[in-house]
C-alpha cells in the first residue's frame, strides 16, 4: 500500500534453499551412526566382519533416524525463515552479538566441567552451558536490539522514511495509523487538509486486526472493520498523502498496542490514534500520539450558554423527555422537553456544557 515513486529494485542475493541444507543433515546423521556403530563393534582393533556388521547397522539406524529428523528441520526451516523475514535486522544482528558473547561466556563456564568431571559428563555439560548462553544471548540482544543499537535504528528509521509522500522531507517522524484510527472514518478528510505532520504507514498487524474485525459474526464489529479498511483504501488513492505498509513484525509481544508502542519507538515514529489509553500508555514510554479526538475538540467551535442553534434531534435521551441531537462534528447536545421532537429540526437554546472522557457534549432547552 505505497503511494509515491517506486523504489529502486533489490540487488539479487545469495539464498541456499532450505531443502539443501535438510538434505544434508540426513546424510551427516548417517555418517555419525556409521562411525558409532563400527566403533562399538571393536574399530579398528577388532578382526572379521565384526566392525563392517556394526557399521552397515548403525548406517541404517541412522537412515531411519536421518529421515525423521529431516522431515521435522524442513518444517522448522519455514517457520524460522518465515520469522526471520518479518524480524527487522537490528534485533537479528544484536540478536547475533548476543549469542556469540554469552555463548562464549557458557563456554568458558562449562569448560570447568570437563577438567572436574568424569570424561564422559564434562562435554554434555559444557555442550549445556554453551546452548543456554547462546539461547539466552540471542533473546536478548533480539529483544532490546532497538535500544542496544541506536545507529542501526537510526539507518532503519530512515530507510522507512523513504517512502514518505513526495515533498516531505526524510526527517519528518512517521505517523503510524493504529486501529482506531482507521475506524473513526475523519482521518481521511484530516489527510487532505495538509495538517498531517508527517508520512503515514500502516503496520500489518494493524491490518490484520482490521481484517479480523470486518470477518467477525456481530454485524456492528463486521461495519466497523469494513469501514476502517476503506480507510485505508481512500488514503491510498490520494495523491498527496504518501502511505506506507509495514511488513515488520513484533513477535515478543501479543497486543496489537503493545506491539505499536515497540514499533514506534524502534523507528522514532509517532503513533495516530483515538484511543486515550494507548495515548497514555505509549507517552509513559516516551512515545509521542497525536489524537483526533483532541485535536477535534481544540478546532471545535465554542458554543457559550444563551446561544441559540437550529438542530435535529435524533432520538429520545436516557432521561424522560429528553431529546439528543449531535453538532456536524459529532458532539452530543441533549434537550430537555425535546422527546415529542424525534426526526425534527428545532432551534434550542444552549444552558450549559460538560467536558467527559469521550469529549465535551452540551445540554440545551427549546427556545420558545
Amino acid at each position: 500500500m505505497t503511494t509515491g515513486p517506486e523504489a529502486p529494485p533489490r540487488a539479487a542475493t545469495a539464498y541456499i534453499p532450505p531443502e539443501v541444507f535438510v538434505e544434508v543433515v540426513p546424510l551427516l546423521i548417517v555418517g555419525l551412526f556409521t562411525g558409532g556403530g563400527f566403533e562399538l563393534s571393536g574399530g579398528t582393533e577388532a578382526t572379521g566382519v565384526t566392525p563392517l556388521l556394526g557399521a552397515s547397522l548403525g548406517a541404517c539406524v541412522g537412515y531411519v533416524h536421518g529421515g525423521i529428523v529431516g522431515r521435522l528441520l524442513r518444517k522448522g526451516m519455514v517457520h524460522f525463515e518465515d520469522r526471520v523475514e518479518r524480524t527487522s535486522a537490528t534485533s537479528l544482528l544484536a540478536g547475533a552479538i548476543g549469542a556469540v558473547l554469552l555463548g562464549v561466556l557458557g563456554a568458558v563456564i562449562g569448560g570447568g566441567a570437563v577438567a572436574l568431571l568424569p570424561r564422559p559428563w564434562g562435554w554434555p555439560v559444557l555442550g549445556l552451558f554453551a546452548w543456554l548462553g547462546v539461547y539466552g544471548g540471542f533473546q536478548a540482544g533480539a529483544r532490546k536490539g532497538d535500544e542496544l543499537l541506536p545507529a542501526s535504528r537510526a539507518a532503519e528509521r530512515a530507510s522507512f522514511s523513504a517512502g514518505a509522500a513526495p515533498g516531505v522531507a526524510p526527517e519528518v517522524p512517521l505517523l503510524l495509523v493504529d486501529t482506531s484510527a482507521a475506524i473513526d472514518g475523519r482521518l481521511v478528510a484530516l489527510a487532505r487538509t495538509g495538517f498531517l505532520p508527517g508520512p503515514l504507514a500502516v503496520p500489518r498487524f494493524v491490518l490484520d486486526e482490521l481484517q479480523a474485525i470486518a470477518d467477525a459474526n456481530d454485524v456492528s464489529r463486521r461495519r466497523r472493520g469494513r469501514r476502517g479498511i476503506e480507510t485505508l483504501e481512500a488514503l491510498r488513492e490520494e495523491a498527496s498523502v504518501g502511505v506506507t505498509l509495514l511488513d515488520e513484525e513484533i513477535p515478543e509481544m501479543e497486543e496489537v498496542d503493545a506491539k505499536l508502542v515497540v514499533l514506534a519507538r524502534r523507528l522514532g515514529a509517532r503513533i495516530l490514534t483515538v484511543d486515550a489509553n494507548l495515548c497514555s500508555s505509549a507517552e509513559l514510554q516516551g512515545v509521542r500520539c497525536c489524537n483526533i479526538h483532541r485535536l477535534g475538540r481544540a478546532l471545535q467551535p465554542a458554543l457559550v450558554p444563551g446561544e441559540v442553534v437550529r438542530l435535529k434531534v435524533s432520538k429520545e435521551g436516557r432521561d424522560e423527555g429528553q431529546g439528543v441531537a449531535y453538532l456536524d462534528d459529532g458532539t452530543m447536545v441533549v434537550i430537555s422537553d425535546a422527546a415529542g421532537l424525534v426526526g425534527a429540526d428545532a432551534e434550542v437554546s444552549i444552558t450549559r456544557s460538560m467536558q467527559t472522557a469521550r469529549g465535551r457534549m452540551f445540554f440545551a432547552s427549546v427556545s420558545d
